[in-house]
Parts: C-alpha cells; structure tokens; sequence
C-alpha cells in the first residue's frame, strides 16, 4: 500500500507502543526489539496475541513470529521509499502448517469441502485483516485519524 509519509515514520508506527494503538492494537507491552516477545492487546475485544520480534532493519523491514505453537507464522513487513514522504509498505506472512499438507496433497480433490472452505476463509481473513490494517496507518500518517481501527466494533 502506498502511504504518504516517510519510511521512518512506518517503521515507529509499528515498533513503538505509544503509537501502534493510533492503527491496529490498542497497545503493545514494550518498543519491538530484536528477540524480545511482545504482547498486543485488543481492548475492544479482551483479545491479546503474543509474538517474538525475529528481525528488525532500521526503516526497511520488520520480521515477527506469531500464532500457536502449533501453527505460527512469520510476518514481513516490508518498507520501501518511493521518495521523501512517500512510502510502500507490504505484508507478507508465511507458515499455515495447519493447511500447508492439505494445499500440497496431491490427492487435492479428496479433501472434504468444508475443510477447504475454512482454508479459504483462513486466508481471506488474513487477507481482509491486513489490507484493513494498511488502510488504518495509511490514516493515521496521512490525516491523523487515530478511531479508523475500531470502525469494525458494532
């Protein structure tokens, strides 16, 4: 996504509690470190999700771990100048061990359909979540719209 604001400013957006709670979770337990475990918070929805900080270069990309140790999945976040105050910011996460043999099975048709349609719903709310999360910083850093994220709430 194209955000009009310089990289630095992205990069602080997620690696300082004081301002991830302006475009995805309430709050963060700590500045994202190298190796530290973070917890995040939902206040709205009492939820709170873990994750361990793998990689972090200045400005350019953010690596996490996250889910169930069963099923954790990495995140990339990459960030890219376009110029001065223009940014491109992508995500990217890997891991769905749950899915990955029944993606990857050769025998693909015998899957049973509800268990390929919470594959698909899986990954499309993965999908949905983070395009959704990209939207709110894109308002935060743009036009200072800190209430976008909880626009979800009934």
């Amino acid at each position: 996504m194209l955000i009009k604001a310089p990289t630095e400013a992205v990069y602080q957006s997620f690696i300082n509690p004081d301002r991830i709670g302006n475009f995805w979770f309430s709050n963060a337990s700590a500045t994202w470190e190298v190796d530290k475990e973070i917890q995040l918070s939902y206040e709205e929805f009492e939820g709170k999700v873990d994750l361990r900080v793998l990689d972090l270069k200045e400005n350019s990309r953010i690596i996490f771990e996250w889910g169930p140790s069963s099923d954790s999945r990495v995140v990339t976040i990459a960030i890219k100048a376009l110029g001065p105050a223009q940014s491109l910011v992508e995500v990217k996460e890997q891991g769905f061990k749950d899915f990955e043999g029944l993606l990857t099975d050769p025998n693909l048709s015998e899957i049973l359909s509800f268990e390929y349609e919470d594959i698909l719903d899986s990954l499309m709310g993965g999908k949905a979540g983070w395009t959704f999360m990209l939207t709110c910083l894109k308002a935060y850093l743009e036009s200072g719209i800190t209430s976008l994220r909880t626009g979800l709430m009934p």
